[in-house]
């Protein structure tokens, strides 16, 4: 079914007015908006969030320091030693008032839908709320009966890594192409991971990349990780700054990029495609945009900001090829994970090259999140009735809160709703008397937003019923009314919704005219997976390894397992860890990993390579009572483990030092440790378990130990982190725990050494499952779990895999 060439049909309206075709609803839904902002704009007052007083800061200091005793106490007859400020900061200021001190943890116990349930702070489940903490955009999350017997399947007969599928995987990167009429696609394992590709394919020293201040974190750590011959950032959709900045860097490079995003989905807007376009005819620069919050959320058919900015300006539309890059997420409006990158030919040798360099030595997009996001796109017209609702629920959230003086970020049409709250304790005031209402909610505040600008943040549904919207709307107005969040009311218009509630409601998502399009899309699909599974079986790949990924698949006990996790929880975890992502199957990992490794913490990441890399990006940071930080590499470390240190904050100041075998070790020790200057260094040493190349075959722990522990007096404090993710460890029949250190030696390690221990593996090298942890010093994983930009920026690895993972390591899910 080619969906790209087929005309959108009748949309079935469930209202008064009998408009019978999607033109024909858009013209009297466009009068109707008409109509509505002329009326509002004679009889509003324009609502702008109060300053922050200074008083109000003050108060806010004092409240930070009354949360620091009251975890001081807490963490008594223990202490808390971190080694640096931060990791101080994320203990006894961060952590306590995120959760609400314990009252507003935020563990999810069912699948991510219209409602979710959380667990309570006891341990037990509580009543099912609305999630307004997911980013189910289409509402395409659920899964029907015949839906889920395709992915039982999948995951029965196909293999887990999508590279070792390729029937599947070019089935996905074709429709991608078709849908946004690109001439290339790429897949990625995560989102994330999708602009980190983009950025290091293309950028080289004849590029000058500009992006925009509030872009997200993976275009930052992306811009750094590439080669650009330079760097900046222009103000958040400024476009007379963007100006200014072209001028001034006009003929320092051949080639100019500028970064974007569809939706912000912090602020709730969507950048000015029309400055940008006048701005590309007169300084030819390359647009990349990261469509992570606005595919298949804006425009009437899901393709993100640019269907969406022609959609609002018919009388001035902007050219359709406008974006010559995107790159988007599957975690988001999808419902899976993983990442997509598409360009025009021009980037194809390019991008290419990098993606076939990359998945050689790493994961790529699992088969079960391929086979969700064709699920997605081979039904268009369901698709277009979801999205007609999304924005019709969200505008009418959006009047009603205005008119009840709440403020909210950004546009009218945005599926995102941030709420000001002003000071950070007030967000998370916020989000626990949301939940108190039944609204499940995160706060936000530094450095993801300005601290005096903290708020929450509400993803809108179109699969929320027209109860959810009105209970969300009373919910978010009573608790701003108790949090003293409420700014100037506006008198509402005559021809407002508060009169007769949901009578804007017109069109509804239902099952009207879409069984034959979900048919074809069940039958395309169940083809799509006897024509991969034949093709291996045909080719013998069972037994050999392709590109680094194995076609084998899982024993029956792990598949039953990620049948079971999948049918509690769903295939996606719908958000990040810290957000609303995380769930049993994380925690019981966590725990297992706790007990093979010995170690008191744990944390799982949702994928190796930008797990490590994230890891040694947090590492690289002032210590605490220290004037130096070094870091200690071997000259073999894995690339992962270089680009962290490229990725880390410009300002930490932490020296790299690569080191050939042990004898060169002992000599950048002794040199480092000299003099009375050098008493104040901390070292960081990044050692590979077990070793993997010749000139360090014989770093085994007993031998680092006896090379080390001459120095131990010398330190100022020591951090060794193990990567036992090593590319060399293939699945195999040898458990996991045989692949890493024994708990008895990195014991007396950290005891003899006085050392911080951190052992970083790879679920699947390990296991031949998406993945990987990070296991050691409470401390130091109480930091990383706060500041590493892979665990809080990036989606929470999918619970059916966390629950295989558990069934792997003799676990119960």
């Amino acid at each position: 079914m080619d969906f790209k060439k087929e005309p959108i049909v009748d949309i079935v309206v469930l209202s008064s007015s009998h408009c019978s075709t999607t033109s024909e609803h858009k013209e009297k839904l466009s009068a109707t908006e008409r109509a509505h902002t002329e009326t509002a704009t004679e009889n509003s007052t324009a609502l702008h969030p109060a300053k922050t007083s200074v008083f109000a800061k003050g108060k806010e200091l004092f409240a930070f320091a009354g949360g620091c005793l009251v975890t001081f106490a807490k963490d008594a007859p223990s202490r808390h030693d971190a080694v640096s400020k931060q990791g101080d900061f994320a203990h006894y200021v961060v952590q306590p008032w995120y959760d609400w001190f314990g009252r507003n943890k935020r563990v999810t116990t069912s699948r991510a839908l219209n409602t979710v349930t959380l667990q309570s702070c006891h341990g037990q489940p509580e009543r099912p709320i609305i999630n307004g903490g997911g980013f189910n955009y289409a509402g395409v999350y659920g899964m029907p009966v015949e839906y889920e017997s395709l992915h039982r399947k999948c995951l029965d007969t196909l293999p887990i890594p999508g590279a070792a599928a390729p029937l599947v995987e070019a089935a996905l990167e074709q429709a991608v192409v078709a849908f946004w009429s690109a001439g290339c696609c790429f897949t990625t394992p995560t989102g994330y991971q999708s602009n980190i590709l983009a950025f290091t394919a293309i950028l080289n020293n004849d590029w000058f990349v500009l992006m925009d201040q509030k872009s997200h974190s993976s275009m930052s750590t992306a811009a750094y990780l590439s080669n650009a011959g330079g760097r900046k950032k222009f103000k958040h959709n400024d476009m007379h700054d963007l100006e200014r900045l072209l001028d001034e860097i006009e003929g320092q490079c051949p080639n100019i990029m500028v970064a974007v995003e569809g939706l912000y989905s912090l602020d709730g807007d969507i950048p000015d495609l029309a400055a940008l376009h006048a701005l590309k005819n007169r300084y030819n620069f390359v647009l990349f945009c990261d469509e992570a919050h606005s595919f298949l959320s804006l425009g009437s058919n899901g393709r993100g900001c640019l269907e969406w900015w022609n959609d609002m300006h018919t009388e001035n539309p902007v050219p359709t090829d406008l974006i010559d890059i995107r790159t988007t997420t599957l975690s988001k409006a999808v419902g899976g994970i993983g990442g997509l990158v598409c360009a025009t030919e021009r980037f194809y040798r390019a991008l290419h090259s990098r993606a076939t360099a990359l998945r050689s030595t790493g994961e790529s997009l699992a088969t079960p999140n391929m086979l969700q996001a064709l699920w997605v796109l081979r039904q268009p017209e369901r698709l277009a009735r979801s999205l007609a609702r999304l924005r019709a629920i969200t505008e009418y959230c959006h009047e009603r809160l205005e008119q009840a003086g709440v403020f909210v970020y950004g546009e009218r049409t945005s599926p995102v709703l941030p709420i000001h709250a002003g000071r950070p304790t007030k967000a998370s005031e916020l989000s626990h008397v949301l939940r108190k209402h039944g609204v499940a909610a995160t706060p936000f505040s530094k450095p993801a937003v300005p601290m005096w600008q903290s708020r929450v943040r509400i993803g809108m549904s179109a699969e929320f019923t027209d109860e959810n919207v009105e209970q969300l709307v009373d919910a978010l107005i009573d608790s701003c009314a108790a949090t003293i969040l409420l700014y100037s009311r506006r008198t509402a218009p005559a021809s407002s919704t508060t009169t007769g509630k949901c009578a804007r409601f017109q069109w509804q998502v239902d099952g009207t005219g879409l069984v034959e399009e979900r048919d074809d899309a069940l039958h395309y699909l169940d083809h799509l997976i006897e024509a991969q599974r034949t093709q291996l079986a045909e080719a013998g790949q069972h037994d050999r390894r392709q590109g680094g990924h194995t076609s084998r698949l899982s024993p029956r006990s792990v598949i039953d397992a990620g049948h079971r996790t999948r049918g509690q929880y769903g295939l996606g975890s719908g958000s990040s860890r810290w957000i609303l992502g995380t769930y049993p199957p994380h925690l019981e990992v966590e725990q297992i990993v706790c007990n093979i490794t010995g170690q008191p913490a744990s944390m799982v990441y949702t994928n190796t390579e930008g797990g490590l890399m994230s890891t040694v990006a947090v590492l690289c940071r002032p210590i605490k009572g220290c004037s130096r930080h070094v870091l200690l590499v071997h000259n073999d470390a894995q690339q992962p483990i270089l680009d962290g240190h490229r990725a880390a904050p410009r300002d930490c100041k932490t020296e790299k030092v690569v080191w050939n075998d042990l004898n060169d070790l002992t000599s950048t020790l002794h040199l480092l440790t000299e003099g009375k200057k050098q008493k104040k260094s901390y070292i960081t040493l990044v050692l590979t378990f077990p070793p993997t190349s010749p000139s360090n075959h014989n770093t085994t722990l007993e031998t680092l130990f006896t090379h080390l522990i001459p120095f131990r007096r010398k330190l100022h404090g020591l951090t060794i982190l193990l990567d036992c993710s090593s590319t060399s460890q293939y699945p195999s029949s040898e458990p996991l725990s045989a692949k890493l250190p024994l708990p008895q030696a990195l014991h007396y390690l950290a005891t003899e050494l006085r050392a911080r221990i951190l052992v970083f593996g790879s679920f699947y090298q390990g296991l031949g499952l998406n993945g990987a942890f990070l296991a050691g010093d409470g401390a130091l994983i109480d930091e990383l779990r706060y500041t590493s930009r892979f665990y809080v920026f990036a989606a929470a690895p999918p619970p059916f895999m966390m629950g295989m993972v558990a069934q792997a390591l003799g676990g119960g899910c």
